[in-house]
């Protein structure tokens, strides 16, 4: 097959399969980690520009976004990356979406048990798969003192799932809370600080992941911000045709 053929082979399958966007829209009084920057967005006028623009003051970690390695690995730290340094083949892949819940806000933590009953119920978790978990939280989501519901008590990973992850050399871990650590913090901020060091890039506050079949094709690609611990992503899921 020669080079052309190759491209009209990927227009053909991105062209005839539906996309589901996974990304919050960036807005004013979205929620953010309680001790994250908030989002700003303000018209900007300049004298004698005709052109309409905005000004936007945000944190790394702000809307659907990937934590880099930098972002609790320290200085010194040979595992240590930061967010423009990450390989971009990392950020497209085979996506694993597991569902589970829903859940009271009792800071609940799924366990590596269930994540391999999840397994021996449908398929397997691969190297270098990405793995996206729908605690079926993202509803609560919204603007203002509507979204306090979305940053009170949420799930995330054990300790026991973290380390299955890792030991699975999985590419990235998502979850559609504020953090892939429950409310609580969880086993000491297990998730984070097992899957971190190891090079495996953590996503946050995906939506729609209703909407995408258990696999698909998965791509998420940050700003390159120059020494960035993290960075807002637009977040896509390509689904199989038929």
């Amino acid at each position: 097959m020669c080079q052309c053929e190759n491209i009209r082979s990927l227009v053909k399958i991105f062209g005839n399969s539906p996309i589901v966007d996974l990304t919050r829209p960036l807005q004013d009084g979205m929620p953010t980690y309680p001790t994250h920057p908030k989002y700003f967005q303000m018209r900007w006028c300049s004298m004698g520009d005709p052109a309409e623009m905005n000004q936007i003051v945000l944190g790394e970690h702000t809307g659907t976004h990937l934590d880099a390695p930098s972002h609790f690995v320290r200085e010194g730290d040979p595992a240590r990356k930061n967010i423009d340094e990450i390989a971009l083949d990392q950020l497209v892949g085979r996506a694993v979406k597991l569902t589970f819940g829903p859940f009271p806000a009792e800071n609940v933590q799924v366990t590596a048990d269930e994540i391999r009953a999840w397994e021996a119920s449908n398929f397997a978790i691969e190297e270098r798969d990405i793995v996206l978990f729908d605690f079926q939280w993202g509803h609560k989501w919204a603007a203002g003192e509507a979204g306090f519901d979305f940053l009170d008590r949420w799930p995330g990973l054990s300790r026991s799932a973290a380390e299955y992850l890792a030991q699975k050399n999985v590419k990235v871990v998502g979850t559609d809370c504020i953090s892939l650590d429950p409310g609580d913090g969880g086993d000491d901020l297990a998730a984070h600080l097992t899957l971190l060091p190891k090079g495996i890039l953590i996503l946050e506050n995906v939506c729609n992941l209703h909407a995408i079949q258990k696999e698909t094709f998965f791509m998420a690609l940050p700003l390159k911000i120059a020494g960035g611990t993290g960075a807002p992503v637009r977040a896509i899921s390509v689904q199989p045709c038929g």
